[in-house]
């Protein structure tokens, strides 16, 4: 699916992350590690067949064995094709929305799974509401947000309670992410990421010679621990600082999973590519593990490893040439004292996927290749290695690996919801053409069918994950998609699938997955403009979310629609709605849980951020959309005025809303107001 048109800029900080994202796709391998709370050491894969993408547990020395191996296939291919941009070690992170957190009475943050819980700017248990005020004047030694708490009083009113500065970072400015709240135990994880300019650690003459200036970037996630049984006065536990980016984080219970991914700055991959053999070989040989593997430190401590060589896994058939440590840390928020244990690969994370039983990497053994700022170019036949962990009492233990082929688009924000974990079995959907576009637009691949199916099955005899079926197939050859189409919006919903596409109009497919031997398409729609994003409203409707566009495809404004699914086998758009023109954006443009839903009974009310403009030329408007679903009439009612927002869209991707009893509460600009629904 190719847009005709480039949508409007996004805010600074979130355009800047989604094209680097977009040109930078992650290429990886696979490590599971321990450390840092005694976690057993990883096992190694029964005896057997082994699939090519299969993880083996490092031996003492087979890491750095590992490292070394790419840093010499990197350098051989600078030298074959000193031209081409290849792109390797870009962590991502995205989740399916669905209505989560939903009690009768009140809304909560939109996740992918019930019972796991995602990072968001809001968190209420009906009485207390937290939020993440981003700081005005961040920078080096700031905090980048301010955790306030609210307290409701019985008539729904609320009253401010207390506040703490959170996330910070004396040598770089930080950006806050979001939160988690264990309300059972009162803790809370505020988490925010920063990048430092730093000069490479070369040891020697080698580096002053051959790198006048040399810098590189390092990053940090920072996680604030916080004991929040005081509204009033919340609490600091302890301050972290870890080597990486952000992949994802999720919450089950009071255990806090933490996915990130770590590139070590190496001097040797610094030197030029000309540079003589005999001051590579030299700085190759300093190397040690403790090079390469990622750090934490805890309240400005010292760095202590957060993982050690053994903990980790490899793929040894990966055939990348980027050098990422991706960490899982579990961090059990129930004690007095937060405990963790790790878990790491040796790899880049594409994407994170967690159902409350599994946790899920994609990662891929090829590096995507750029040819300019807006096309990506992919080798021909690339796959995507899926691997396998068991989440047992807060334990991560590895339990496969399989691949599927094709990858999962350039969207952070929409990559995990292409997985779907159902009765055991892992749905994936996956782009397969090998040209796509960035975040400006380009033109997609000519593939018959751009997307495929496959669904995979754990087999515990090899530790492989083995498909079991894909779409289309020989015996259902329907194509899901058109040439040029680019997938979109995409929601497994217990035995069914959904898929948007879209170059010009929005087919969506229905695939009935009851029986994973044999996917298949029962039904197929066609409509204006396109879904980023489909919620199920009820068994038989469904909420998309996008936006529209004319018979040419040029995108317009804001488009939410209504989807009759009675008959499966023959979908109906019945009611929709458009805000705005071309350059206006909801929620969900800037980020998954951009949306706020409560169902009771026979209505559902959604609660949208909008920030609308008729072009370019004027100066944006925004507010909280509300929006009531009449289930029975099939209906959508938008009759209520805009709550209006900050003028001139500041701080937008940071809007958000919860609903308890009548009452939206909304979070714009750092303040909580409250509106009668």
């Amino acid at each position: 699916m190719t847009r005709s048109r480039p949508r409007s800029p996004m805010p600074l900080r979130w355009s800047a992350t989604l094209i680097s994202v977009a040109l930078m796709t992650a290429v990886l391998v696979a490590c599971g590690g321990g450390g840092g709370g005694g976690s057993p050491a990883p096992q190694q894969p029964a005896d057997g067949a082994r699939t090519e993408g299969a993880l083996s547990a490092s031996k003492p020395g087979e890491l750095l064995a590992y490292v070394k191996t790419r840093l010499a296939d990197r350098l051989a291919q600078r030298q074959a094709t000193p031209d081409v941009l290849f792109v390797t070690g870009i962590a991502a992170t995205a989740a399916a929305p669905t209505a989560g957190e939903d009690t009768g009475s009140r809304s909560g943050t939109v996740v992918q799974e019930a019972g796991v819980d995602e990072d968001d700017t809001i968190k209420t248990d009906g009485t207390v509401i937290w939020a993440l005020a981003n700081t005005r004047s961040p920078g080096i030694g700031k905090p980048a947000a301010t955790l306030k708490a609210w307290r409701r009083a019985a008539d729904g009113s609320v009253s401010a309670a207390g506040s703490l500065d959170v996330t910070m970072d004396a040598e770089a400015m930080a950006v806050s992410r979001g939160m988690l709240w264990a309300s059972a135990s009162q803790r809370a994880a505020v988490i925010g990421e920063s990048q430092t300019f730093m000069p490479w650690n070369c040891g020697g003459d080698v580096c002053a010679m051959l790198l006048p200036f040399p810098n590189a970037t390092a990053a940090t996630v920072h996680v604030d621990l916080v004991n929040t049984a005081n509204p009033a006065a919340p609490a600091l536990l302890e301050r972290w600082a870890i080597d990486g980016r952000l992949v994802g984080s999720r919450l089950i219970g009071s255990r806090l999973i933490l996915v990130t991914q770590h590139a070590p700055q190496l001097a040797v991959d610094a030197l030029p590519v000309n540079a003589p053999q005999v001051d590579r070989d030299a700085l190759v040989a300093r190397l040690t593990a403790a090079d390469v593997l990622p750090t934490l430190r805890i309240n400005g401590g010292a760095r202590q490893p957060l993982v050690a060589e053994t903990d980790c896994y490899v793929q040894p058939k990966n055939a990348s040439t980027g050098i990422d440590i991706t960490v899982f840390t579990v961090v059990d928020l129930s004690g007095a004292a937060p405990t963790r244990t790790t878990r790491c690969f040796a790899g880049g994370s594409e994407a994170m996927y967690m159902s409350p039983s599994s946790l899920y990497v994609a990662t891929t053994r090829y590096a995507y290749t750029a040819t300019n700022a807006l096309i990506a170019r992919l080798p021909a036949g690339i796959t995507t290695d899926l691997h396998k962990f068991a989440f047992d009492g807060g334990v991560l233990a590895y339990r496969g690996s399989g691949e599927a082929q094709g990858h999962l688009g350039w969207d952070v924000q929409r990559k995990s919801y292409r997985m779907s974990e159902w009765n055991g079995d892992l749905r994936v959907l996956t782009y397969t053409a090998s040209v796509g576009w960035g975040p400006a637009g380009a033109t997609a691949g000519v593939e018959p069918s751009p997307a495929q199916l496959t669904i995979l099955r754990e087999r515990a005899s090899d530790q492989t994950l083995q498909v079991v079926s894909t779409l289309p197939n020989a015996q259902r050859p329907a194509t899901l998609g058109k040439p040029r189409e680019q997938v979109y919006g995409v929601r497994f919903i217990g035995s069914r699938g959904y898929v948007v596409t879209f170059q010009r109009t929005d087919p969506l497919y229905v695939l009935d997955l009851s029986n994973p031997a044999d996917p298949r398409t029962v039904g197929e729609l066609e409509v204006s403009g396109y879904s980023d994003y489909l919620f199920p409203i009820t068994e038989s409707l469904l909420l998309g979310v996008g936006h529209d566009a004319d018979a040419r495809g040029q995108v317009s404004g804001v488009k939410v629609a209504l989807i009759d699914l009675t008959d499966p086998t023959r979908p109906r758009q019945v009611d929709s709605r458009t805000w705005g023109g071309a350059p206006s954006q909801s929620g969900l443009d800037v980020s998954r849980h951009g949306i706020d839903i409560l169902t009771q009974a026979t209505r559902t009310r959604v609660a949208l951020p909008l920030l609308l403009r008729a072009d370019y030329t004027v100066t944006p408007s925004t507010g909280l959309q509300r929006i009531e679903i009449d289930h029975a009439a099939r209906r959508l009612d938008s009759s209520r005025a805009l709550i209006p927002g900050a003028l001139g869209g500041t701080d937008f991707y940071a809007d958000r809303s919860v609903q308890i009893d009548n009452r939206v509460y909304y979070f714009n600009a750092g303040s909580l107001t409250v509106h009668d629904w």
